[in-house]
């Protein structure tokens, strides 16, 4: 009995700086100085006013912890994003050292810096910074809730083609949290129309609060719902060509299932049924080599296995968005859609998930297999060899 409680004694003191190690970083901004300013709760800056509709302005920021503490981390959520001449430089004992140059690949940037920074500079060479929103950690293990965004790897199981910021969980229920968090699939959101920026962040504090850790493809295309007809046009115009762009993602992507909306656009929208043509369009031509040449050069032919569409009548599929997940602490995955669409706060006015109920989320129909039919008929991935 002795011996066991100096072992435990033993393990204690020496797992307790691991322990200490792994302590949950602390959010310091609004005690941080931002270009020499303290934070005020009653004036707030743009960058700490938790709202994307308002963003800094200029050519240098400045970011100062506070006095007698350190900063371990940055997440930085840009309005703008690929812009050249962006130079990031942290302070160590009085030098500024640069850590990174250019501006970021991803709309939400996460910076870890070295050991003893106190300060951090970001400096635009050309043009001028536009920054949504700042938050500022210090030393520590990453809180959950920043986001740190990956490159879609070469491979990808699932892909989902969602016309706007909202549909991925109005209209897909709680299809990204299960098989993106509670089934540790790869997972690749196509997004075809963010339109104003602050809708781009949108999406992504809702793709990573349904656990989905991979940078989204964003099209960019125009706004459009007049037609089907004013959406092609606008969508093809600037050789845009968005068929031969989505017969490109899903070759260069290879997706084991592709979902798309439902052909009649939910609830009518041109711009859903548009994209959906263009899922299928580009699902059958991806596999053919004569269609497309030159990505079929780049990337290879791709025949998916298997395609879904929302509400299609025929070999239907009813998933159940309503078990607890245990990836979200028991939550259920449409539980988990309603906090994703909580994020699209610019949308709040113009709908609502119990509206996007009333057309079944849970719904499918296998537009498309080239392994065989579903029979169990609960998972999209049925008659999918496990690798």
């Amino acid at each position: 009995m002795k011996k066991r409680v100096i072992l435990l004694l033993f393990l204690a003191l020496v797992l307790l700086p691991a322990a200490a190690l792994a302590e949950v970083a602390e959010d310091i901004t609004d005690r941080c100085l931002f270009n020499n300013r303290a934070f005020d709760p009653y004036h707030r800056d743009e960058m700490r006013d938790a709202h994307y509709k308002s963003y800094y302005v200029g050519k240098n920021l400045y970011i100062t912890a506070p006095e007698g503490e350190l900063i371990g981390s940055l997440e930085l959520k840009w309005r703008t994003i690929n812009m050249p001449g962006v130079i990031i430089m942290y302070m160590v004992d009085g030098e500024w050292v640069e850590v990174l140059r250019d501006g970021p690949k991803y709309a939400t940037q996460y910076i870890v810096l070295p050991e003893s920074t106190s300060a951090i500079r970001i400096v635009a060479q050309t043009d001028q910074l536009e920054l949504c929103n700042v938050t500022v950690l210090s030393p520590g293990e990453t809180p959950d809730y920043i986001q740190i965004w990956r490159d879609p790897p070469e491979k990808v199981d699932l892909m989902l083609l969602s016309t706007h910021p909202d549909d991925e969980v109005l209209w897909f229920g709680g299809l990204l949290p299960y098989y993106a968090a509670e089934q540790g699939k790869e997972v690749l959101v196509v997004n075809a129309v963010y339109g104003w920026y602050y809708r781009r962040l949108e999406l992504l504090d809702s793709l990573w609060t349904c656990g989905v850790d991979i940078y989204p493809v964003m099209l960019g295309y125009p706004d459009v719902y007049e037609s089907i007809t004013a959406v092609h046009q606008a969508w093809d115009e600037r050789n845009r060509d968005p068929e031969n762009r989505i017969v490109s993602i899903i070759r260069q992507y290879e997706p084991d299932v592709v979902v798309l909306h439902d052909t009649n656009g939910e609830y009518g929208h041109s711009a859903h049924i548009y994209f959906c043509r263009l899922g299928q369009q580009g699902v059958e031509r991806a596999a053919d080599p004569a269609q497309h040449p030159e990505s079929a050069a780049e990337w290879g032919v791709w025949d998916v296995p298997k395609t879904y569409i929302h509400l299609y009548p025929e070999n239907p599929l009813k998933m159940d968005w309503n078990q607890p997940l245990s990836a979200f602490g028991g939550r259920t995955g449409l539980e988990v859609a309603g906090e994703g669409f909580l994020c699209h706060k610019s949308q709040h006015e113009r709908w609502n998930m119990e509206r996007s109920i009333a057309y079944d989320n849970s719904l499918y129909g296998l537009w498309r297999t080239t392994v065989g039919p579903d029979v169990v008929k609960t998972d999209m991935f049925e008659n999918i060899p496990e690798e």
